[in-house]
């Protein structure tokens, strides 16, 4: 399903909504973290970043778990955060099978999910599980979030940060222009937008395209969904995580080039027990 260029995506927009009764379901909302990077958010952020994470909370709901780690137990719309959600819980526990603990794991946009001219491609091993940054709170004038992508085009040093080796060059076939200033390209000639070769930490890079950096998450636990469970360890949530973001409305034209250009590279970690608290009570 698409939505519209100024809104979020909708499956990502339903599991924020969620998101925001949690400061409820879980009242405690304690634990510990960390969330650290750069960012580089047009007219609100750009360089080093700490969120500084004080409040933890996950949300179930049949097989999906959501995960909010945020500085301050306000309401999402006035806060900054980070939003994990799980399409399958199961899997990723164990059971049947093996658990996927210990595996890093992609992230990226769920299926079906893209910006508007970007076609939707079938993928034979999509990633369960998705991330999102919202500044509410810094970025006060609008509306951002940022996206974990399975892949984005790094600066020409292989990093997020415009200081450190200047902006990455994204030329989209068909066109001589790049997009590093978030720009749409036109005319011109063409670029080669076949994949790179891998190089150390998990960046890629060839002649012609930009080098890539790749989303991944690590759990080592994740509650088992049950808001009734009684044992500390099928309640706890922990892991970390390795993230580029950015803006899928960046990508190329028809979804044919090299990915968007890189916004933030996260690195976080958390551990959490799930608590239940009172029901929200919207009405007086």
């Amino acid at each position: 399903m698409r939505v519209a260029a100024t809104t979020r995506f909708v499956s990502l927009a339903a599991f924020v909504a969620i998101g925001g009764a949690s400061a409820a379901s879980c009242s405690l909302g304690t634990g510990s973290g960390s969330v650290t990077g750069t960012l580089d958010v047009p007219d609100c952020w750009s360089g080093p970043f700490d969120l500084q994470p004080s409040f933890f909370a996950a949300v179930p709901y049949e097989n999906t778990l959501e995960l909010r780690i945020q500085n301050g137990p306000d309401f999402e719309a006035f806060s900054d955060g980070v939003e994990i959600l799980i399409d399958d819980l199961s899997t990723i526990r164990g059971g049947p099978g093996p658990s996927l603990y210990g595996d890093a794991l992609t992230v990226s946009l769920p299926v079906g999910v893209e910006p508007p001219g970007i076609p939707i491609a079938a993928n034979a091993d999509p990633s369960t599980v998705h991330l999102t940054l919202y500044l509410d709170r810094t970025c006060q004038t609008q509306d951002v979030a940022l996206y974990a992508l399975e892949s984005v085009s790094l600066n020409p040093n292989g990093n997020c940060d415009p200081r450190d080796g200047g902006e990455p060059e994204v030329v989209c076939p068909g066109s001589s222009l790049g997009i590093a200033d978030g720009g749409v390209p036109d005319g011109g000639g063409g670029a080669d937008a076949s994949a790179g070769t891998p190089l150390d930490g998990g960046v890629s890079a060839q002649a012609s395209t930009p080098p890539v950096g790749h989303s991944t998450i690590t759990f080592t636990s994740l509650f088992d969904g049950n808001i009734d469970e009684v044992s500390a360890a099928e309640r706890l949530n922990q892991g970390t995580f390795s993230v580029y973001l950015a803006d899928p409305r960046e990508a190329c034209p028809g979804g044919i080039g090299p990915p968007p250009r890189c916004r933030g590279f996260l690195q976080g970690s958390f551990k959490f027990y799930f608590e239940r608290g009172r029901p929200a009570q919207p009405f007086p």
